[in-house]
């Protein structure tokens, strides 16, 4: 299945001039939730869906307590995650402190397989309503 996309119109400003330009905005094509991924999960494998949501809330619970330690969490081929910040700026290093940090966020890295993915899309414009 293809990439549903629209075209939007929305200031460019790399150069100061605040052009209109268009560009590309992914449009889902559904949802899946977790029990829907678990239950896909086990219909391939021999391993009943209870399991396996034991083992992804497991997962979820322990990448948490090990992101909020600050370290990154790999994932093998599913690619590996880690806290990001967003912060004000400061006119020296000096002048900068914690209160200067705006938000925290996760970043995903995808693993290869995941990446690759990526090279095979095909995409589909659909109209704005």
């Amino acid at each position: 299945m293809s990439i549903l996309y629209t075209v939007l119109q929305q200031k460019y400003d790399i150069t100061g001039k605040n052009s209109l330009k268009y560009f590309a905005k992914t449009k889902s094509s559904g949802v899946t939730d977790f029990k829907s991924l678990c239950r896909e999960i086990s219909d391939s494998s021999s391993i009943n869906k209870g399991d396996i949501m034991a083992v992804l809330d497991g997962c979820i619970r322990i990448m948490s307590r090990a992101l909020s330690d600050g370290k990154i969490v790999r994932l093998g081929e599913f690619g590996s995650f880690q806290i990001g910040l967003s912060s004000e700026g400061a006119l020296s290093e000096k002048a900068f402190n914690s209160s200067k940090i705006t938000k925290a966020k996760i970043l995903f890295r995808p693993g290869e397989d995941l990446t690759q993915m990526l090279t095979g899309l095909t995409y589909q414009k659909i109209k704005t309503k």
